[in-house]
């Protein structure tokens, strides 16, 4: 779910919406949208640092422990929310995040900076540099070591377990245990029995 949410938060991801789309997003139009061919490594680092932007309050804490645990590799003191502080931080990292995607997509520099050229960045107008910027230093570095500068806990693997609910609902289907079953969900049982 991270990696998903890396990939269509970049720049070469939402050139190709687009590209199709003039007014909403249907599933239709996701399904026919080329997806990027994360390895290991660059998946890994894309989810990681989507974790790092998304943990911008204490709420996402379990989120944090989900993947990471009690592992905390930031300049700021342990467990201390947003993760990452200020404009700059997070547009580093989303610029890292932007470079690998394009270069999963197997684009050359000119056609990575056409695609950032049909963007306004009126929310940031140093975007498209730094994007550049990040991408010439991961062709010129390698994936390994970007990875290892841009996600501190690189070392550490996804947990692509789903998050068990924090409550058991009762089993709706159940209409022989309407006794058992949460007050409010007898009357829908009833309602069925009656149809």
């Amino acid at each position: 779910m991270l990696q998903l949410l890396a990939v269509i938060s970049t720049y070469p991801f939402d050139y190709q919406v687009r590209q199709r789309i003039q007014a909403s997003l249907s599933e239709f139009v996701m399904a026919s949208i080329g997806w990027p061919s994360l390895q290991s490594v660059a998946g890994k680092c894309v989810a990681h640092i989507a974790l790092r932007l998304s943990c911008n309050n204490v709420a996402y804490a379990h989120l944090w422990e989900e993947q990471l645990g009690e592992a905390w590799r930031e300049a700021r003191p342990p467990f201390t929310w947003p993760v990452l502080e200020g404009d700059d931080a997070r547009w580093e990292l989303r610029a890292a995040i932007d470079a690998v995607v394009a270069d999963a997509y197997g684009l050359s520099r000119e056609q990575y900076a056409h695609v950032l050229s049909t963007f306004s960045h009126k929310s940031y107008s140093k975007a498209p540099d730094l994007c550049l910027a990040r991408f010439d230093e991961l062709k010129a570095i390698g994936l390994d070591a970007f990875t290892r500068k841009y996600d501190p806990y690189w070392d550490i693997p996804l947990n692509e377990n789903l998050p068990q609910p924090v409550i058991d609902l009762p089993d709706l289907e159940d209409d022989n245990n309407t006794d058992a079953a949460h007050p409010l969900l007898r009357g829908i049982s009833a309602k069925r029995r009656r149809k």
